[in-house]
């Protein structure tokens, strides 16, 4: 009777150490994946921008789970002093150029409108005062942009 006590202890606790490692390494692959996850997720808006093309970009802004943390106004290359996108990012602006510095992968998403923005309306204000920081009145002026691609 001992013996087969002991057998039992000895499962429950070895039964006990495995499933306690497995989480572990669970929790360890959870986090080496969350670079690819975002990715991925991404991904999700470029492979269905049809959702999301010829309509406002506070549609996409609406579904999209990650917090937009600054941006980068895109010229356009055709006309001088107008815009013709921006590049959102999901980490603050230092951040991004520390990343991308060292040349380390910056995750991003570029939106172009179907009409360019004129530098000459908020979109100078705006950047000038935020210092490129994603705040409210970044959203609600370019929410109400024309979404023409997303990549």
């Amino acid at each position: 009777m001992t013996k087969l006590f002991i057998v039992a202890i000895l499962s429950i606790y070895t039964i006990l150490n495995l499933n306690g490692s497995t989480n572990l390494k669970l929790n360890y692959q959870t986090n080496e994946q969350t670079v690819q996850d975002t990715s991925k997720y991404l991904d999700y808006f470029v492979n269905n921008k049809a959702k999301f093309q010829h309509k406002e970009l506070k549609h996409l802004l609406a579904r999209l789970k990650l917090t937009i943390k600054s941006y980068t106004p895109v010229r356009n290359l055709k006309k001088v002093g107008e815009r013709k996108g921006i590049i959102i990012y999901f980490e603050s602006k230092a951040l991004v150029s520390t990343k991308m510095e060292k040349q380390i992968t910056v995750k991003a998403m570029y939106i172009e409108f179907e009409k360019p923005v004129s530098l000459y309306t908020d979109v100078t204000d705006l950047y000038n005062k935020s210092n490129g920081e994603w705040l409210p009145a970044e959203a609600a002026f370019y929410g109400k942009q024309i979404v023409k691609d997303i990549n």
